[in-house]
C-alpha cells in the first residue's frame, strides 16, 4: 500500500498551503504599506495630510519584517 507524498504524518500537505501565506505575510504586508505611505505622500502634496494613513503604512511595514522574526517549523 503506498504512502502519501507526506508520510504517515501528512506533513507535506500542511505545509502547501502555509507556504503561499507566509509568502504573503512577508512580502505582501511591506509592499502594501509602502502603497499606502505612497498615497498618504501624494495627498500632503495637496495639503490633506492624514496622520493616520502614515501609522497604517509603518505598522504594515513594521508586522512585515516582524514576520521574518518568527521562526517556520
Amino acid at each position: 500500500m503506498p504512502e502519501s507524498a507526506g508520510g504517515i504524518t501528512g506533513r507535506s500537505n500542511s505545509r502547501t498551503w502555509r507556504t503561499p501565506l507566509r509568502l504573503a505575510i512577508r512580502f505582501g504586508l511591506p509592499l502594501v504599506g509602502v502603497f499606502v505611505i505612497g498615497r498618504a505622500v501624494a495627498a500632503s502634496i495637496g495639503g490633506n495630510i492624514e496622520r493616520g494613513q502614515f501609522a497604517l503604512g509603518i505598522l504594515l511595514i513594521a508586522l512585515g519584517f516582524a514576520s521574518r522574526l518568527v521562526s517556520g517549523r
